[in-house]
């Protein structure tokens, strides 16, 4: 104790009126005062003067500074992030990152487009987004089918506190109805439908129609009928938009969709809604896609038909008697009129009856107007002659999409195969388009693109659709014509599917008078050779076609080349094998399944065949095949073929951009500043 005493008041030195105090530990050292002529002085209010802070006791209490490097990536990430901190001027509106967003979508980049979300406005910006951004997002992932990735936007918008729109669930739908795995799907959209009656959430319209679409589907028909039920019960309207939705998820049952799509049909007409040109498309789709089901449920089908037929008859006649209640009010004047004024005797003479009186106003149009005479108590009624109205011709065929049925011609529908005879239960081509017609619906290119696939299999047919469409003045697209070269294939009429180049020359020939409009132009797209590797049977037909392809810039790819090896499969044409097996190299591509099995087929094949005949020619070819074909199994790297993609692999990865985008630039939005104009009080000049 007495030591620290002492070694305190060396430390002491006093000068006038002031006092310095020297801090330092009790071991004092000869550099103590060589060091305080260094140290900083604080003065106080009494006028004295300390040697650095007199808050800071003793120096054991510094501040020590830690030298230690971060090496983790994600720790730096973390500290970067805490320290960083962007300029104002950095930051966008919530309408620009929209745009850039909108930008990428229009490219299908999808993985660019969410990383604006991510990275950009998260981690750079510091921006909170708002629902409006997630909205856009999860609707674009419902677009490509990515259900985890909509589902993972939907949670983390909820944790930032943002509410969900109608658009949000809307979109959700969507992704699982577009979802690679139906169960999957199905299993979500059960969940999301059970979250919103939990949490009291009241579906609108539009959520209703893309449930029906979804359940529907997925496979789920029951939930999508029972959701009518739900709508009928809250006093929803149903209009012609959720019957087709409807119409939508009966296509999903390929074994008997069109027993249900023609009820749904009966339906809507049963509840006077009118067709639009999507049912009547929707119902082409139906027919080339769904059956009719087994015997019992056909006989169904007759019985519900004719049920619907006779209400939709009955409310028919209830709408008749009304009209005819309103006419006769509107024809005969008021009972103090009549005590004055009566009609003249001829016109009483035709007109005995009230009941008269009232069936003629259905068939011509009366003048109410009574025109008055010189004498006051006679008038005259101007009678008008009835207008022509439009004759419609017996149909032969009975037509099931009709309203008034003729039941007595439905017969034999358990003979009900082909698509052209499902085709033919709702009017064939002829009575189908006047079907539309009488509903004032005009039909579109997409409406003929189906009906080339459930028409008869014949040139006239086919012929007689082109006319149809040239005198409708309609614009057909490559997908007609795609279409057309496909039906032709099937039938194996290959020149007259190579006859179809020549069409579309000539349209382009006739489109030259807007040549820079898009609309207007057509182009030969990876489809279009698709479908024409369908009729190239020979070595020299491919080499043609691939060559045409390396003209136009197009890249072949791996199932166009399945298409031509099983032309050369079916006939035997090792050269054509193996100019095929050669292209599969030299583009360096990914070999598929069927790829593989048909080569696989083919091999076995041959090895029998050539087992049974060694001398003979094909057991030569085939040695020197076999040879070439385990060499080029080596090459191709088959283990990476055969493994199967992930169908959300492409958006989670970023790729290289193909020769197709490289002049795709993505602009940044314009910034808007906000000038600072300072109020200036108007004076007027004298």
């Amino acid at each position: 104790m007495a030591t620290r005493c002492i070694n305190y008041i060396r430390n002491i030195k006093t000068k006038t009126g002031y006092i310095y105090i020297i801090r330092n530990n009790s071991i004092t050292t000869p550099n103590l005062i060589r060091e305080s002529s260094n140290l900083k002085e604080f003065k106080t209010e009494n006028k004295i003067t300390y040697l650095e802070d007199p808050n800071t006791f003793g120096t054991l209490s510094r501040t020590l500074i830690n030298n230690d490097k971060m090496t983790d990536e994600g720790d730096i990430q973390e500290d970067n992030f805490q320290t960083y901190h962007p300029l104002p001027s950095q930051k966008m509106t919530t309408k620009q990152y929209a745009d850039l967003i909108k930008q990428h979508l229009k490219y299908k980049q999808v993985k660019e487009a969410i990383d604006v979300l991510e990275i950009r406005m998260l981690k750079e910006d510091k921006v909170q987004p708002e629902n409006y951004i997630y909205n856009i997002l999860i609707g674009a992932c419902a677009d490509v089918g990515y259900t985890k990735k909509a589902f993972k936007l939907y949670n983390d918008m909820k944790r930032r506190a943002l509410k969900p729109t109608g658009d949000t669930y809307t979109c959700l739908f969507e992704a699982c109805m577009k979802s690679p795995w139906k169960e999957n799907g199905l299993k979500l959209a059960t969940h999301l439908r059970n979250l919103m009656i939990e949490k009291g959430i009241e579906p609108n319209l539009t959520n209703y129609n893309v449930m029906i679409k979804t359940f529907g589907r997925c496979g789920d028909l029951q939930t999508a009928f029972k959701l009518i039920d739900e709508m009928i019960s809250k006093k929803i309207k149903i209009r012609v938009h959720t019957f087709n939705h409807l119409l939508h998820a009966c296509i999903s049952d390929e074994q008997s969709g069109l027993r249900h799509a023609l009820i749904v049909w009966r339906k809507m007409l049963n509840a006077r809604e009118k067709p639009n040109l999507y049912s009547f498309n929707l119902m082409l789709k139906c027919v080339k896609d769904c059956k009719l089901g087994t015997n019992e449920n056909i006989n169904e089908l007759i019985g519900v038909i004719r049920e619907l037929s006779v209400l939709s008859n009955n409310n028919i006649l209830h709408v008749d008697s009304k009209s005819k209640l309103i006419s006769n009010q509107e024809l005969l004047p008021s009972s103090t009129d009549c005590n004055k004024k009566k009609l003249p005797n001829d016109n009483v003479e035709k007109y005995e009856s009230e009941q008269q009186l009232i069936d003629t106003s259905l068939t011509t149009h009366v003048n109410t107007n009574l025109i008055r005479k010189d004498d006051d108590n006679q008038m005259n009624l101007n009678v008008i002659e009835p207008k022509k109205m439009q004759t419609v011709q017996k149909r032969l065929v009975p037509n099931l999409l009709s309203r008034t049925l003729q039941l007595e011609n439905v017969y034999g529908l358990k003979n009900v195969v082909k698509v052209q005879d499902r085709f033919a239960l709702v009017g064939g081509q002829d009575d189908f388009l006047k079907e539309m017609e009488a509903y004032l619906v005009k039909p579109d290119i997409k409406t003929f693109t189906q009906m080339i696939m459930v028409i008869d299999d014949t040139a006239e047919a086919e012929d007689k659709l082109l006319s149809t469409i040239n005198s409708l003045g309609l614009r057909t697209d490559i997908s007609f014509y795609n279409m057309l070269i496909k039906k032709r294939c099937l039938r194996l009429d290959y020149d007259s599917a190579n006859a179809v180049k020549n069409l579309i020359k000539e349209y382009r020939k006739n489109c030259k008078k807007h040549p820079w409009n898009k609309k207007y132009q057509i182009k030969e797209n990876l489809i279009t050779y698709g479908v024409l590797a369908m009729a190239c049977p020979s070595k020299e037909d491919g080499e043609k076609l691939l060559n045409e392809m390396k003209e136009k810039k197009l890249k072949v790819n791996i199932e166009i080349l399945s298409t031509l090896l099983k032309h050369g499969t079916t006939r035997i044409q090792f050269g054509y094998i193996l100019y095929i097996m050669n292209i599969v190299i030299e583009e360096k591509l990914r070999v598929n399944d069927i790829f593989l099995k048909r080569l696989e087929d083919f091999n076995e094949k041959c090895s029998k065949l050539s087992n049974q005949k060694k001398e003979s020619v094909l057991h030569k070819a085939y040695s020197s095949f076999s040879k070439r074909y385990k060499d080029w199994l080596k090459e191709i790297n088959i283990e990476e073929g055969l493994k199967s993609e992930h169908p959300w692999q492409q958006f989670q990865e970023s790729h290289p951009k193909p020769v197709q985008k490289e002049n795709i630039e993505i602009k940044e939005p314009k910034r808007t500043y906000k000038r600072n104009r300072k109020y200036v009080h108007y004076v007027p000049k004298l």
